[in-house]
């Protein structure tokens, strides 16, 4: 929703993943061949994202088990796909984790193993089952009938590609958001509700005085930190569309106040605005000890020799490396640590982060930061370099111990 909101012409051009693969913070291997796809398979790609990211998580609250177990798997799905193609630290593996609450005991009983529950199968069947079908099969063609109406998608035979584009306009997406957010609000209340009745239905059903006591204890505390969660959780969620946050009880806005110095709940919006639109720009920094030869100071994650692939650093996040994507989105000035690193730098300080040149004996080290974007990716691995880099400016001056500049 908020790449949608933001205004930002790659995302409703459906272009972004043609810049996303190279541009993003540390990519992978397996972004090097995703950015070699096809246009048309990156432009259909984005409108894969837009619903299994917008549409599909309505499904979460289907009251039928099959919708609930698609939607959980088109989650899975997408999250796997962005592990192969970006590193994201452990990311997309919570998400995959949070994704685990629609399943139920007998699914997860198959991929352990165990044998199938057997259902009576009786024929004709009951009119509940058939309504259920059909309510499953109307689902599915109404999210294909939505996806294909409103992406445009249209099969080119002479070019042998499926063509999409968005259909709607930009006011009538913020119109269709203003309905449905405070309803949604309302559909998960319900969900929560109906949890909390049937947890508290199975305390009662608990055997013995002592323990019925002690399992409806466990059940207050454990519904009221629930609720209480819900309810703050429903400002940050509310930012997606200003008018539905305003309507908001206020004293849920003053529960939010409350506790929002401890980040228990917030709202997020990865790449809102698509980077990397002409290049990738890229921090290289560079150390000599005679001010006239100069050698590349590699760093251990991010992309730097033009050489070496892409690494795989996930689920770890490496924040060094992940700041300097950061930093090269613009001046040195927007980015004040900067210059302490160049100062450790300078004093040998963070070995364990970058790969140095040795130092000849006597000769102190010259730091001379620059900035280059690695404009885009070579023709294939091995061969040839994994990138392409131009020079655009100098990103910090050179500098040495003791230098003014630098103090």
């Amino acid at each position: 929703v908020v790449k949608l909101i933001s205004h930002c012409f790659i995302w409703w051009g459906l272009t972004a993943l043609t810049y996303h693969y190279e541009s993003q913070c540390i990519p992978t291997p397996g972004a090097w061949l995703a950015h070699q796809l096809p246009v048309w398979f990156q432009k259909l790609s984005v409108v894969a994202t837009y619903v299994i990211e917008v549409a599909v998580p309505l499904l979460f609250f289907a009251p039928l088990r099959r919708l609930r177990l698609f939607a959980f798997y088109c989650q899975v799905l997408l999250q796997v796909l962005i592990i192969l193609t970006g590193n994201y630290n452990f990311f997309n593996a919570l998400t995959i984790v949070l994704a685990f609450s629609l399943l139920d005991e007998e699914h997860v009983g198959r991929w352990l193993g165990r044998p199938r529950k057997r259902h009576g199968s009786a024929w004709p069947p009951s009119l509940g089952s058939v309504l259920a079908t059909l309510l499953e099969l109307s689902t599915y063609g109404l999210l294909l009938y939505w996806t294909v109406h409103y992406f445009g998608l249209e099969v080119n035979w002479d070019k042998k590609l499926l063509d999409s584009k968005v259909a709607f306009t930009y006011h009538e997406f913020t119109t269709w958001l203003r309905t449905v957010t405070l309803p949604l609000v309302g559909v998960a209340f319900l969900s929560l509700s109906w949890e909390i009745l049937v947890a508290m239905y199975r305390c009662a059903c608990v055997r013995g005085c002592f323990w019925k006591l002690w399992a409806t204890l466990q059940w207050a505390i454990m519904a009221t930190a629930t609720v209480g969660l819900f309810a703050v959780s429903l400002v940050p969620f509310t930012y997606i569309e200003h008018e539905s946050n305003g309507k908001l009880w206020p004293g849920i806005h003053q529960m939010f106040g409350a506790v929002e110095r401890f980040q228990v709940v917030n709202s997020y919006g990865l790449f809102r605005r698509m980077t990397g639109v002409g290049g990738r720009p890229e921090v290289i920094l560079e150390g000599s000890y005679d001010g006239h030869s100069w050698t590349e100071i590699e760093f251990m994650y991010k992309p730097g020799n033009v050489s070496a692939a892409p690494a795989v650093v996930a689920p770890h996040q490496p924040r060094l490396d992940w700041q300097l994507w950061f930093a090269a989105l613009g001046p040195h000035q927007g980015s004040p640590w900067f210059s302490a690193l160049v100062l450790r730098l300078l004093q040998g300080q963070p070995d364990a982060l970058v790969r140095r040149p040795r130092a000849p004996p006597g000769q102190p080290l010259v730091q001379r930061p620059g900035a280059a974007p690695a404009a885009g990716t070579a023709r294939r691995p091995g061969a040839a370099p994994w990138w392409r880099r131009q020079h655009v400016q100098e990103f910090f001056p050179a500098v040495s111990l003791g230098d003014p500049t630098l103090e």
